[in-house]
């Protein structure tokens, strides 16, 4: 079981939080305001944080900036806003996930629970031996869980780094949404792929920035890692050449 912060304004909404997540074997601390939230991680440990966006002395992002400074703790999102922009901030910030209110509480302790057990285990059985992988426009180090294109390492966030080092042992085969979110967040996504999409495409603009199509999405299916450039004439060519279709 985890050691949770939950950083929420409403009292009432953090209190039902902190019985629900209790009740299912956790530790929580609860802060209202970010200069108290700041606090505790100067002082405590967590295992996940949950962090509301709009916040009386600053926002869920501020918090969150101060805390990927220290910590590589997962970060879940709760807010009330759901669009796009706000969610695709948030997670290109450092946010592991995110969650929109009203909150579905069943949801809410498989997405802590899941983030906690991705951030504390070891090296997956789903990783290949081998510790370096060669690809044409990057390297990954599986050991020290870096990503080298040229001279420079990418900076990728946690989540970023697993869906690649998934997505390249599996290169050639097409990943479902719901196997890749299982492997990598380590639970169900009961649906909601949204935090998916934006680390997928938040991972294509670091690794692929001239668009070669290393990572492809199969629209409303899942996506196919290739080491393989476009061909000229078309994706279609490379499913067919593959028995994609």
């Amino acid at each position: 079981m985890g050691h949770i912060l939950i950083v929420e304004d409403d009292k009432d909404l953090s209190d039902i939080t902190t019985i629900h997540l209790t009740g299912a074997g956790h530790t929580v601390r609860q802060a209202f305001l970010c200069g108290e939230a700041l606090a505790f991680i100067d002082t405590d440990y967590f295992d996940c944080v949950l962090l509301d966006i709009m916040i009386p002395d600053g926002t869920g992002q501020e918090v969150c900036d101060y805390l990927r400074d220290r910590s590589a703790c997962p970060i879940i999102f709760v807010s009330c806003l759901e669009d796009s922009a706000t969610i695709v901030s948030s997670l290109g910030r450092g946010g592991d996930d995110y969650v929109t209110k009203p909150v579905n509480y069943e949801e809410l302790i498989a997405r802590v629970e899941a983030n906690i057990r991705r951030y504390r285990e070891s090296p997956g059985s789903h990783r290949r031996a081998e510790k370096i992988r060669r690809f044409e426009s990057f390297t990954i180090d599986t050991l020290h869980r870096r990503v080298v294109s040229g001279e420079h390492e990418l900076d990728l966030t946690q989540i970023e780094y697993a869906l690649l080092e998934y997505l390249s042992a599996h290169a050639d085969d097409l990943i479902l949404y719901d196997d890749l979110y299982k492997n990598v967040w380590q639970s169900d996504s009961l649906g909601n792929y949204s935090a998916l999409f934006v680390h997928v495409s938040n991972l294509k603009k670091k690794i692929d920035p001239d668009h070669l199509g290393v990572i492809e999405n199969v629209r409303g299916v899942g996506y196919l890692f290739t080491d393989v450039r476009k061909e000229d004439t078309g994706k279609m060519r490379i499913y067919e050449r593959r028995g994609r279709v």
